[in-house]
């Protein structure tokens, strides 16, 4: 009988970027790494130029999209033979520190270690072929103890409102106990 491959957590990241919160402190809990993925849809669905049409990067102004800056990730959705590749275009200081680096320029496969990319790959298939946001929320162990609560929102845009040429993500990871 043939040992199935074992499946291991993706590494821990170099460095956190958890949701800013605001300064004055609320009196109900509220996790801001969910509000501020809400915000963004929020904002990429206004932007949207009507039904079924996808928004082109070029419809936001760099002054809507600074609350989320650190934590943006542009990339383009390029094909290659019957399948979707992705190449860092902009990337935000918070994910460069999860990262590792600033990638841009490179492609997906190429820049991250395939145990990182096999956990998230499918997340950006999803916003391309569904042409629709895809939100992962979810606590996942760290190999040196403790846990990384992630956060991530991929928006689909489109130069031609049609087909999906670039991914937006917003991302957050923070270390919980």
């Amino acid at each position: 009988m043939a040992k199935s491959p074992s499946i291991e957590a993706p590494p821990a990241p170099t460095a956190f970027a958890p949701a800013p919160k605001p300064r004055r402190p609320s009196a109900a809990p509220v996790d801001f790494a969910i509000e501020n993925t809400r915000q963004l849809r929020d904002l990429w669905s206004a932007k949207r130029p009507g039904r079924g049409a996808l928004p082109a990067y070029r419809f936001f102004d760099a002054l809507e999209l600074r609350p989320w800056a650190d934590n943006l990730v542009l990339y383009r959705a390029e094909r290659l033979d019957d399948q979707y590749v992705y190449r860092f275009e902009k990337v935000g200081k918070g994910v460069a520190a999860i990262d590792g680096g600033d990638f841009s320029g490179q492609l997906m496969h190429q820049a991250l270690p395939p145990t990182q990319l096999w956990a998230i790959i499918g997340h950006y298939d999803a916003a391309v072929r569904t042409r629709g946001p895809v939100e992962f929320h979810d606590t996942i162990p760290s190999p040196g103890g403790g846990a990384v609560k992630w956060d991530k929102l991929l928006l689909p845009l489109s130069d031609d409102g049609n087909e999906v040429d670039h991914l937006l993500m917003l991302l957050y990871a923070e270390q919980v106990a």
